[in-house]
């Protein structure tokens, strides 16, 4: 968390994190690099209610009061309505048919289109988009104890709602889009027609999400974009993405809709992952590529970090619950029912 160092320290602004490593030696670089890791955490903890804050979690009241509050551990069956359960089954249904048919995959070893379509007609991608946009607004914790039930039917169909749901382009324009931007994206992510992914790791950029290189530079009523992103999932043509680049040297987000074929100023680098094989998981290069600046989004503390961290957040839970298999779904919940709820209720203050 962060903290306000005494006048005479010279840490002022600085993060816990950023003032703790340069107290035990590291450089001003990598401690300034972690730090500002660790305020993007703390921006996107800012945005839960306090109710949902670390510091009123049941694990650190544990650690830290006298005492342990046992009924805050307890957790309860997540209550989704019948309209999404609904969808949840019909989703479910579509994947078993294919899965029974043997159509989930072409010539390729990836989805379908035919697939990805039949799930969009059922509601499947819009579970996490508001129902003034054209979908189904289900809490988020009945999506995630939901991923486990289709991870059974087949792990990557559940993966890549999260990817789409989460840290993809649903969660960054629900959370942080003005109306207009959510009026203007959110229909499209809802039925599938748009797709979505997540455009963060760079080739040197990995786990150090602050040594971004990717560029975009105003001109006019537009963004030029430059750079290259690494490993990105569910990554075709013509999908919609979340960009996380350097705009005046500080990380931001852009909402990309990718052409629907490649061309000079967009290609993707083609290469074969195992992880989540059956979906493309690519490189994208971005040469003098033009987004308009009204797909900037803002963030109400921070910067694209925060954004970025929000949804990465959301994913990390979700996926919990698909790795967990049917039991340790429920005990991941049962771990984490403070998690679950503050990402299940996040909403700008």
């Amino acid at each position: 968390m962060s903290i306000e160092s005494p006048p005479s320290s010279g840490h002022e602004g600085k993060s816990f994190a950023e003032t703790a490593l340069a107290l035990g030696g590291k450089s001003a670089d990598e401690a300034r690099r972690t730090g500002a890791i660790d305020t993007a955490d703390d921006q996107v903890e800012a945005l839960f209610a306090p109710q949902y804050q670390t510091v009123n979690s049941p694990a650190h009241r544990a650690v830290w009061d006298r005492g342990v509050p046992v009924e805050l551990f307890q957790s309860s069956t997540p209550v989704t309505p019948p309209e999404v359960q609904k969808v949840m089954d019909d989703s479910v249904a579509v994947a078993q048919l294919h899965k029974a048919a043997g159509t989930l995959h072409n010539e390729e070893g990836k989805f379908t289109d035919a697939i990805l379509n039949e799930l969009g007609a059922v509601g499947y991608w819009g579970l996490l988009v508001d129902k003034e946009y054209g979908g189904s607004g289900a809490p988020f914790s009945s999506f995630a104890s939901f991923l486990t039930r289709m991870a059974l039917v087949d792990p990557t169909i559940a993966g890549l709602a999260s990817v789409h749901g989460c840290i993809g382009a649903v969660d960054p324009v629900r959370t942080f889009g003005n109306a207009e931007q959510k009026q203007r994206f959110l229909p499209g992510l809802a039925n599938g027609s748009r797709l979505s992914a997540f455009a963060l790791t760079e080739p040197c950029a990995g786990s150090d999400l602050t040594a971004l290189r990717t560029t975009a530079v105003r001109d006019g009523e537009d963004y030029v974009v430059n750079g290259e992103k690494l490993f990105i999932t569910n990554v075709v043509p013509g999908r919609t993405i979340g960009l996380v680049c350097l705009i005046e040297g500080k990380p931001a987000v852009l909402i990309v809709e990718l052409p629907k074929q490649e061309n000079e100023q967009f290609q993707l680098r083609k290469y074969g992952l195992w992880a989540l094989k059956h979906t493309y998981n690519r490189g994208i290069i971005f040469r003098d590529f033009r987004v308009p600046a009204a797909n900037l989004l803002a963030a109400p503390r921070g910067d694209g970090l925060t954004i970025a961290y929000h949804g990465l957040n959301l994913g990390r839970v979700a996926l919990c619950a698909n790795a967990a298999g049917t039991g340790g779904a429920r005990s991941c919940g049962s771990a984490l029912p403070g998690t679950i709820a503050a990402l299940g209720a996040t909403r700008r203050q």
